[in-house]
């Protein structure tokens, strides 16, 4: 008798008690637009938050990303960066984009992104993408990665150092 009750209990504790519990936390609040202001009284990620009433639409807008960069240089490519100091929105979120316009043939030279996701979507013509491995495993080397992105084709790869 004593093993059955034993059980139940156990099939009880079972069903009630989570094995895991895991969430994102609320934020303090929905959002912190960045803010040059070293009176402002929240400071996060670097930055002083605007305070929520003054904030305006235009906070969350980074007007001329459809205005192609110029691309005549010796690389053959524009990259048009959005990050907190350009879209102030961005802060708290640690994330930022780049638009990256490319003539015939251009290239943009080998770069890392430490703990970062890419991901790349063509919008107009091809692209050839390489990418390598820069963390590999024990007993393993470095790979290269390629792939040809064609119209509305995406790739996306987190990088790690």
């Amino acid at each position: 008798m004593a093993l059955k009750y034993l059980a139940l209990t156990i099939a009880i504790l079972a069903v009630v008690t989570p094995i895991s519990h895991a969430y994102n936390p609320s934020p303090l609040q929905d959002f912190c637009v960045a803010f040059n202001d070293s009176m402002a009284a929240v400071f996060v990620n670097g930055k002083f938050c605007k305070d929520p009433k003054n904030v305006t639409a235009d906070d969350f807008f980074r007007p001329s990303l459809n205005i192609p960069g110029s691309i005549s240089n010796l690389l053959g490519s524009a990259v048009t960066a959005v990050n907190v100091n350009n879209l102030p929105r961005l802060n708290t979120l640690g994330m930022s984009l780049s638009r990256i316009d490319y003539a015939p043939y251009g290239l943009n030279p080998p770069h890392t992104h430490p703990q970062a996701i890419e991901f790349l979507v063509v919008l107009e013509g091809t692209l050839y993408v390489r990418f390598v491995l820069s963390n590999p495993g024990p007993n393993m080397k470095n790979k290269l990665f390629t792939k040809i992105l064609h119209l509305w084709r995406c790739v996306y790869f987190r990088l790690r150092t």
